[in-house]
């Protein structure tokens, strides 16, 4: 008997229609997506020429979804465009538009709901509320997309670029993002990797919470509100990205708040009003970034121990290091090698390429500013830098300060990460 079911089983796999190529629009044997979806058979492919489709769908057997160039697919701004509950789909090639409006659903133009191994490329995505969102979907690639938010909506009431939710494994790689509310969320998801995306124009370039052990390499934040926020999160690893260009009132480059176990190296951190903000961050590595042009380079409140800094340059910012009042301790050098201050006052008179005495970062003005926010309009005027030089000269304030106990002689020559061609 058991013979006989193996043939059985090897007869209907030979027997099985091979997966075939629908085809949409005018002239084709389909008119619409959705009835060629629902003729097609698991892994066929739907292929759509160019036109207009007022349509949303739902795909709920693995099948390949393919636009032609000029094949647009549009919600009519009415729930969710495309809505995936199946594993093993691609969608790719569209101009995808018009979700719904509706926080409270989580309304979007693309929505992988407990689906695995889902490709979504190389589509131009517009009008969404959510553009992409991921709701407890695994190993799923976000790549190549290109998504613009609602120019229409106000800010709070819009959606997020690629918004993750319990989700894990997921490539989002190459993806420009502009005008939707954040670029990136992850709320409890965790295991995830963020390669070369571009986003700017929104408030929070990436923002995070609860989500731990993801990765983000040579990615582009630039002129957000802040270029990451990174909340309640272990484990990040931060590699060769640029956080550029965020000014306004409380702008950051990133910003840490109880975060724990970051490693950030060969970044850049330039042109923002505080470069890298510390609240709870607690044995994070940084190492080999680049903190210049910022109002301040790193700002540090109490509450910010046992950090690393090493081999940062760290230059050129109207203030180079902010420390609150408070007792928290930071290692401001590893292994004999601290940063790089741009200060001509680090002497290496034995030519080894570190200063023959500690470095000292930091002024009694600035921390009087941070206590006292109303004073900060008068930073870098001459009474400010008279009792920054009277802190330097007679120390009798005793306002916190960070010592670099091997500071750099010589500017070290770091992997400059490139600024991408879109902006």
């Amino acid at each position: 008997m058991a013979g006989i079911a193996l043939f059985a089983l090897a007869l209907g796999a030979i027997t099985a229609d091979p997966p075939r190529t629908r085809t949409v629009g005018l002239g084709a044997e389909h008119a619409t997506i959705r009835a060629a979806v629902a003729a097609s058979l698991p892994h066929d492919t739907v292929r759509v020429r160019a036109g207009r489709y007022r349509e949303c769908l739902q795909l709920e057997k693995p099948i390949v979804l393919i636009g032609e160039p000029g094949a647009i697919l549009d919600g009519g701004r009415t729930g969710t465009v495309i809505t995936i509950l199946a594993d093993s789909v691609t969608v790719r090639g569209f101009t995808l538009r018009a979700s719904g409006r509706s926080l409270e659903r989580d309304d979007a133009v693309v929505k992988v709901i407990r689906a695995r191994r889902v490709q979504i490329s190389d589509n131009v995505i517009e009008d969404p509320l959510h553009a992409v969102y991921l709701l407890e979907a695994h190993a799923v690639a976000v790549e190549r997309n290109r998504i613009t938010g609602a120019a229409d909506l106000v800010e709070s009431a819009r959606g997020n670029g690629v918004h993750l939710f319990n989700s894990s494994g997921n490539r989002l790689a190459g993806n420009t993002v502009r005008g939707t509310r954040d670029g990136i969320y992850f709320s409890f998801a965790s295991g995830n990797t963020v390669v070369g995306n571009d986003v700017a124009h929104v408030r929070y370039g990436l923002h995070y919470m609860y989500s731990d052990d993801n990765t983000f390499e040579r990615n582009v934040f630039t002129r957000n509100a802040a270029g990451a926020a990174i909340m309640f999160s272990k484990r990040i690893t931060f590699r060769e990205n640029v956080f550029a260009e965020h000014v306004g009132y409380r702008a950051y480059g990133i910003l840490l708040q109880t975060a724990e176990q970051v490693l950030a190296e060969r970044n850049r951190i330039e042109g923002n009003l505080t470069g890298l903000f510390l609240d709870g961050a607690t044995g994070d590595i940084f190492r080999d970034n680049v903190i210049s042009d910022n109002g301040v380079g790193v700002d540090l409140l109490a509450s910010a121990e046992n950090n690393t800094f090493t081999g940062n340059i760290i230059t050129d910012n109207r203030i180079a290091v902010r420390r609150v009042l408070g007792t928290s301790e930071n290692r401001w050098s590893a292994d004999g090698r601290g940063n790089f201050w741009g200060d001509r006052s680090v002497f290496d008179l034995d030519g080894d390429g570190i200063g023959d005495r500690p470095y000292r970062a930091g002024d009694a003005y600035a921390t009087l500013a941070a206590t006292r926010p109303v004073l900060d309009i008068f930073t870098g005027t001459l009474a400010a830098r008279a009792l920054a030089w009277a802190d330097e000269a007679f120390p009798v304030f005793d306002m916190p300060r960070v010592e670099d106990p091997h500071p750099l002689a010589r500017r070290p020559t770091l992997h400059r990460p490139p600024m991408l061609a879109t902006r």
